[in-house]
């Protein structure tokens, strides 16, 4: 593999590669979630995003082997967990939703239940959990398909 071979492929020959297939992984924290605030261009409804930059361990056994042949070594391959919470006052029990969530995923990562939800956020870099790979297709483009970490679960 060299990039500037690379550059000589024409593009007509450059196929896209296959996602990470559907199933169960252990996944590992790489960093402190990263927090940010936006307002949605559909609804104009203000949120904060938390996110969560992760590396694959391993896929367990309910991942397809063809399909793990087909993509490649999976360990290290990153992806993220993200979180949103609406700052819409008439959504508090979706906020409350979402708080229950992110409690139940720092769970999954063996974060004590005795931290605050901030102190268990910046506890959690290097801990380990399972997540499940699902397939979403973009709104805008069929042909674009992520690979996303749906549910959770302790390893």
């Amino acid at each position: 593999m060299n990039f500037t071979d690379a550059l000589d492929r024409k593009m007509e020959e450059v196929k896209r590669p296959p996602n990470l297939p559907t199933g169960h992984y252990i996944w590992q924290i790489n960093k402190v979630p990263e927090q940010e605030t936006f307002e949605s261009s559909r609804t104009g409804t203000t949120f904060n995003r938390l996110t969560f930059q992760v590396a694959c361990v391993s896929a367990m056994d309910d991942v397809d082997p063809d399909d793990l042949e087909e993509y490649g070594n999976v360990a290290g391959t990153l992806n993220r967990k993200s979180f949103l919470f609406t700052q819409d006052p008439e959504e508090k029990a979706q906020f409350e939703r979402s708080i229950f969530q992110l409690k139940r995923f720092l769970e999954h990562c063996g974060v004590d239940e005795s931290l605050s939800l901030l102190e268990g956020t910046n506890d959690v870099v290097g801990n380990q959990f399972v997540g499940e790979i699902t397939h979403r297709p973009d709104p805008n483009d069929t042909e674009v398909i992520y690979a996303e970490i749906g549910r959770t679960a302790a390893v």
